[in-house]
């Protein structure tokens, strides 16, 4: 350091600068490692997350297969009934309500074949 009577010599100018450089320097370092650290964390939340979210549709998806390959079978003895192919997926669906129409899936199926079975057996609603 200098003082008032002697002036900083030029390599202690720099010594200074380069030495509050490399504490920002390290600073920086120790923040974008905290913020990686951060990051990776999330990402295996997230990826955690998506694979669950993945086998949650594929379940679904196998669930949903079933119930109509049942109900066709239920069905064919229908001469007059016209059916259809499967449908694809609404590309609108709210996901956050899977569970909703999961439940409707199996309500619908229950009915159908509740109805199919009166018919088969002769009972009238």
């Amino acid at each position: 350091m200098s003082t008032p009577d002697e002036p900083e010599s030029p390599a202690a100018a720099y010594r200074r600068i380069a030495s509050g450089i490399e504490q920002a320097v390290g600073a920086v370092r120790r923040q974008d490692e905290q913020r990686a650290t951060r990051l990776e964390q999330a990402l295996a939340r997230i990826d955690a997350r998506m694979r669950r979210v993945g086998e949650r549709a594929a379940l679904t998806r196998f669930s949903v297969e079933l119930h109509w390959e049942s109900a066709l079978e239920a069905l064919w003895a229908e001469p007059w009934m016209t059916v259809r192919p499967f449908p694809r997926p609404d590309a609108e669906a709210d996901p956050a309500q899977l569970e909703r129409y999961e439940r409707e899936v199996d309500r619908t199926y229950t009915e159908l074949m509740d109805l199919v079975g009166r018919r088969r057996f002769g009972f009238r609603r």
